[in-house]
């Protein structure tokens, strides 16, 4: 069994609008500081938490909506919560004997074939009374009728304590302090071991035995009992009621219970003589024990389900779900335990009675979640949502398409876009190099404004926009046209006009072009035409009026070819002079056959055609041509990157921006322009709120 659903409204900062979390066996909230994390854990405490103090409604539990302030809060105000709590095994023959047979009376299913669940539901209303917190009244229940059909007076039962206990959560909040989960109060760690264990009869009679030769001796020592003596004085003094008349100082203990708790854990060998205790240890190893303890309890609760030896006291009634939520796990430990302390949660995750959520705002680890793992909050600052969490779950390609592998390992590259207020897409390893210089010169600090650059490939860029849409994360694309290259041209602007239609552009919108209105079918010919007619329907000042149009939609060519020929043009003399020996060129007039050769050449290499093939580049100006052959030696004859570093080196900050290509200027315009709404948007959410 396993939590598959949370449905939350009016909680914290979930709105009036119900929002809908879905739960894998091991799921990973992400977002920014102060976006829901710590509120949709709890959430489910309020629910399953161990202990009562955890599972308390307070007011401050109460959603406020953002144009009220809270102590102007007058009327009743109703927050729910709601699990469902899937049973998969029950569909596999002879995996569900260890369900709980509670639960099976309240099971349900809407339709044919759907895998059983539970409805458990909580619910509290808050009411103005004399006091200054009000009146909470909450109240816990099972809903009996499946999702969709109509909720009745009878469609509720009441969730017994002890069933409700069958499902409990463990919350490891983000500062770990171990040495409390080793003290024997009810709802640690401790407590649940200690409590399983079968324990002979007669333990504490053993126990004070033992213990008698030790008290004897220590009796027998002058010193220790003159200060027994001065202390029964001193008491005596003060205080003479007969049922506290002695106070003695002892030196062991004499019950089980009162031994196990003083219990601690020891750490040796270490550099010093005396052994470690865990306050001696640093925040980091405090940490990783915390999580080892969490390890502990789930390992020995399995075990006691198949216990066949008497160690542990047979549950009549065993703990159906425990639900393990740690948060930021990434706190205190180092980068290389990471991948170590994500694993063993994803080992607890895959044991049958226990689910794991996780709470991260870091890279380090959302890069080992699968991205199908991670939910990703945000506080809206527009739509329904506005000025309350919303939750946006990741849907990836399907399975067949091959571009799924790229786009996981592509997103586990760059984490940074799930907590990103602007991500600008690009081609590959040079815009990677150029946009942040970019960036830097138009006065945008990356870091500052939360602002990813990621380099995915020309290819595979739909699937970001998809994403990207899904989280709600403004974005803006810097792509190659490869005008006259074998995918270039006519069939990039098919397919970027396609794949912004598959993300639910408006059509008619985005197919309305200086005025005419094209068919959507218009595209699907489009990579079939050429650019041999200089005033046509395929002519280059046709093409630019389609990318013109794509430009209103944040989407960018570097163009004619490649933003390494854009740098390379603009800023022609500073990249010449990094190779000490660049190619020669005849002189035009001298040799113009040795000339047209070179030319070829280089037009040949540059656009990726076969050797020797005449009509290329016609497009393209004679200066363009010419520069082809050192695009040939710069980036094509050495490293891209290495090219860019050095000419970016040598460019003036007041140059780059005076002879910044176009399609470069118009992409800075349009993050500033992001980026500047943003803010305002920002700006009237405080104002409300």
């Amino acid at each position: 069994m396993n939590i598959t659903e949370l449905r939350i409204r009016n909680f914290r900062c979930f709105g009036d609008k119900e929002t809908t979390v879905n739960f894998d066996r091991l799921t990973t909230i992400i977002g920014s500081n102060s976006s829901g994390k710590t509120a949709l854990i709890q959430a489910l405490l309020k629910l399953f938490g161990v202990n009562s103090k955890e599972r308390t409604i307070h007011k401050s539990d109460f959603h406020v909506p953002p144009n009220i302030k809270p102590d102007e809060v007058t009327e009743d105000r109703l927050l729910r919560i709601e699990a469902k709590i899937e049973f998969p095994e029950l569909q596999t023959e002879g995996e569900g004997i260890q369900t709980v047979p509670s639960f099976f009376k309240q099971m349900m299913t809407g339709k044919p074939q759907e895998v059983p669940y539970l409805r458990i539901r909580l619910e509290a209303k808050w009411t103005q009374s004399v006091t200054p917190d009000g009146e909470i009244d909450p109240k816990l229940f099972y809903v009996v009728v499946p999702y969709g059909d109509e909720e009745k007076d009878d469609s509720y039962k009441p969730l017994p304590a002890n069933e409700r206990a069958l499902i409990q959560m463990i919350y490891v909040p983000a500062v770990r302090e171990p040495a409390n989960q080793l003290k024997l109060a009810s709802g640690t760690i401790l407590w649940r071991l200690v409590k399983s264990i079968a324990w002979p009869e007669d333990t504490n009679k053993e126990i004070q035995k033992t213990i008698l030769p030790l008290e004897q001796y220590l009796s027998s020592v002058g010193g220790l009992q003159e200060i027994r003596n001065e202390v029964k004085s001193a008491w005596s003094k003060f205080h003479r009621d007969s049922r506290y008349a002695n106070a003695e100082i002892l030196f062991n203990e004499t019950s089980l219970e009162s031994m196990l708790k003083n219990i601690n854990v020891q750490f040796s060998p270490t550099e010093d003589i005396t052994n470690y205790s865990i306050d001696k240890l640093g925040d980091g190893l405090r940490s990783l024990f915390y999580l080892s303890l969490v390890s502990t309890l789930l390992g020995i609760e399995q075990k006691i389900i198949n216990d066949d030896k008497g160690r542990f006291l047979p549950k009549k009634i065993p703990t159906a779900l425990t639900v393990l939520a740690v948060e930021e796990p990434e706190n205190h430990i180092s980068p290389h335990l990471l991948g170590r302390v994500t694993k063993n949660l994803r080992e607890i995750s895959e044991i049958s009675n226990a689910q794991v959520l996780l709470t991260s705002h870091s890279p380090s680890i959302v890069k080992r979640i699968n991205p199908e793992e991670i939910r990703h909050v945000k506080i809206s600052i527009t739509g329904e949502h506005i000025g309350s969490t919303a939750v946006s779950a990741i849907t990836l390609p399907s399975d067949s398409d091959l571009a799924l592998k790229y786009v996981k390992e592509a997103v586990r590259a760059y984490p940074e876009l799930y907590f990103a207020q602007l991500v600008i897409l690009g081609e590959g390893d040079s815009e990677e190099l150029i946009i942040p210089r970019l960036m830097e010169v138009g006065n945008i600090a990356l870091d500052d404004e939360t602002v990813s650059v990621v380099p995915l490939g020309g290819r595979f860029v739909n699937h970001f926009w998809r994403l990207l849409k899904q989280l709600d994360v403004p974005f803006v694309t810097l792509l190659d046209l490869d005008r006259e290259r074998g995918t270039g041209g006519w069939s990039r602007i098919k397919y970027a006009f396609k794949q912004l239609i598959e993300i639910n552009i408006d059509k008619t919108e985005l197919l309305t072009i200086e005025g005419t209105t094209y068919p959507e079918g218009i595209l699907d010919e489009m990579h079939k035409r050429t650019i041999d007619d200089p005033s046509g329907p395929n002519s280059v000042a046709e093409m630019n009026k389609w990318i013109k149009k794509l430009e209103s939609y944040n989407f960018f060519f570097s163009a004619p070819l490649d933003i390494d020929l854009l740098m390379l043009e603009s800023f022609t003399d500073v990249y010449k002079s990094i190779p000490v020996n660049g190619p020669e060129i005849p002189d035009k007039a001298m040799d113009p056959t040795g000339y047209d050769t070179v030319v070829l050449n280089g037009v040949n290499a540059t656009l990726k055609k076969k050797k020797n093939e005449t009509g290329l580049g016609n497009t393209y100006t004679i200066e363009q041509k010419e520069l082809m052959v050192w695009y040939n030696s710069l980036f094509l004859g050495r490293s891209k990157p290495s090219t860019h570093l050095e000419a970016l080196a040598l460019i003036e900050p007041n140059d780059f921006l005076d002879k910044c290509p176009t399609s470069l200027m118009n992409t800075l315009n349009a993050v500033k322009e992001i980026l500047g709404k943003s803010k305002k948007e920002q700006i009237q959410l405080e104002g409300i709120l």
